[in-house]
Parts: C-alpha cells; structure tokens; sequence
C-alpha cells in the first residue's frame, strides 16, 4: 500500500467547495484546507504507482477548481 500528500492549489474561492468532493474520492484519506504555498492538502492511498497515478491524474486533478497538483509519496 503506498501513501502520499497531494497538495493542491486551486482557483479563487473554490476551496471550501471543493473538500467535500475529495473527502468522497475513493483513496482519499483526509483533506484539508492550509495557509501556506498551498490550498489544500489531501492524505491518499494506493495500492500501487498505478494506481496513485489514475486516484491523483483522473480523479484529483479532474476536479474543476484544482490547479496545479504535488504529491509527496510518503517512504516511512
């Protein structure tokens, strides 16, 4: 099983609408709404690069709203 933080920024004043969609994305473990450099930070599992690659590419990033996308891939 592999765990990453995807941190996300989003277009203005969409975050609030945004975090229950990705509470609702199956992987996602936790999203949270941050100050910093990022909007967002979502906990997520996987159980392969694959399929951490298709939850981030095809589910996360085709939220409307989100922008640009890190992720993290957690090693311990």
């Amino acid at each position: 099983m592999l765990e990453a933080y995807v941190m996300l920024t989003t277009t203005a004043g969409t975050s609030r609408g945004l975090l229950p969609k990705l509470r609702a994305v199956e992987g996602v473990k936790r999203a949270n709404i941050v100050a910093g450099e990022y909007d967002l930070v979502v906990d997520v599992e996987a159980e392969s690069q694959q399929d951490l690659l298709a939850l981030v590419t095809e589910e996360i990033q085709s939220l409307e709203g989100v922008g640009q996308t890190r992720t993290s891939v957690i090693l311990e």
